[in-house]
């Protein structure tokens, strides 16, 4: 197997393991029940969770020199391991929290990381194709759980469930593991793309993580309250239900296609578009149309969001070069997080403004207004060359990242 196809197939089959934490909603209720927590504390484990995705994922990317990736993804198979299986066994809702929330969400970080590094390092010319594939594994686990889990877990109960879920993610990691490009590849990679370790500017990470954050905020409001925005755009129980699934769908669409389609017409013309197709679907979710066009809009945000999740993993690469990606996506990622935690929330108050709530959804569309001009600004900051790396602008306020020492 090529390094390319190494690659891929490593980095898929760590996000399809660490992916499925979005299906915690599946044994949420019945966990909480047992052992005797309330829904607030359910819901506090899942976005504790993203927090130390997110925050695993930043100090991983601050170590230099890099570890190997082999040996991230044998840690991240023994934490999900760990955890889920703490998780399965706890009677207290302080050891659920401790299991899924700080130890599984610990293992995310440090498995996506991974996966988006060596996605970084394939070639130009197919980065987004392949970033496309390796992202969308991660959102491929929790549609494939979400299609039989209700049944296992009605039948099993949520621990046995969370138990074997635990003893297949951490078969998944080790897999991964296994299948990881060594060391030797992963320089070979940096050298053939000319990528050696350049000074990264601070406006450039912060442009991105205004797309990346305004990009994905939208998207984020209407995946937490997609079955109460159904319902009020008026589609009955059966409706809404597929509304959820073709949100996902489109998620998973949109990460492959949105990558492919990139490496066609490059990142940011693939960004722009992904943006003004949230803008449009949360004003159609914001109006009277027929349930056919409500399903699109779902759709289309769906598809949108993937497009932003996965380009903005390339558009990092191209602007900051491949040996500086781990450090400056840490950064990057830092806005998802961050939309995660605040979108969420900023839905539950626009939802509850009774009547006015449709009017007011459409409030939602205003953080891609930041995003569109960061854009914009990225696009006329600099251009990367073929290779992906990123001309220095002399007008640019630069600061020195730690670079991998040569080899000897």
């Amino acid at each position: 197997m090529t390094a390319t196809g190494r690659t891929v197939a490593a980095g898929a089959t760590a996000n399809l393991a660490v992916g499925t934490l979005f299906a915690w909603s599946l044994v949420a209720e019945q966990a909480a029940a047992d052992v005797g927590a309330t829904g607030a504390v359910t819901s506090a484990v899942f976005a504790t969770a993203i927090a130390t995705f997110a925050v695993t994922l930043l100090a991983v990317g601050r170590l230099d020199p890099q570890p190997p990736s082999r040996f991230l993804l044998v840690a991240a198979a023994v934490v999900a391991g760990a955890g889920l299986g703490l998780a399965a066994v706890s009677q207290d809702p302080v050891t659920l929290w401790f299991g899924v929330g700080l130890l599984f969400g610990a293992a995310n970080g440090l498995a996506y990381g991974v996966a988006a590094g060596m996605a970084a390092r394939a070639p130009a010319a197919r980065r987004g194709a392949v970033t496309g594939v390796v992202v969308a594994a991660y959102a491929a686990g929790p549609i494939l759980l979400g299609a039989a889990g209700p049944r296992l877990v009605a039948v099993e109960g949520w621990r046995a469930c969370l138990g074997g879920l635990a003893v297949l993610v951490t078969v998944l990691l080790l897999v991964a593991a296994g299948l990881a490009p060594g060391d030797q590849d992963r320089h070979q990679w940096d050298e053939k793309d000319g990528a050696a370790a350049e000074p990264v500017g601070r406006g450039t990470v912060l442009l991105l993580w205004l797309v990346f954050a305004g990009g994905v905020a939208p998207a984020l409001l209407v995946f937490a309250h997609a079955l109460q925005l159904a319902a009020a755009r008026g589609l009955g129980p059966g409706a809404s239900g597929i509304a959820v699934s073709v949100l996902a769908a489109g998620n998973l669409l949109g990460r492959v296609g949105g990558g492919w389609l990139s490496d066609s017409v490059g990142r940011v013309p693939g960004l722009a578009l992904a943006l003004a197709a949230t803008g449009i679907s949360v004003g159609v979710l914001a109006t009277d149309v027929p349930p056919g066009v409500v399903l699109t809009a779902f759709t289309t945000v769906g598809v949108s969001y993937g497009t932003v999740s996965v380009l903005i993993v390339a558009v990092t690469t191209d602007r900051v070069g491949v040996r500086a990606f781990p450090r400056a996506y840490g950064w990057v990622f830092t806005a998802w997080g961050c939309a995660g935690l605040v979108a969420p929330v900023a839905g539950d108050a626009l939802l509850g403004a009774g009547g006015q709530a449709r009017a007011l959804i459409s409030v939602a569309a205003l953080p891609l207004l930041p995003a569109a001009l960061a854009l914009l600004a990225l696009a006329r900051l600099s251009s990367p060359n073929v290779n992906g790396e990123r001309p220095r602008p002399a007008t640019e306020h630069r600061v020195e990242l730690p670079s991998t020492p040569p080899e000897k």
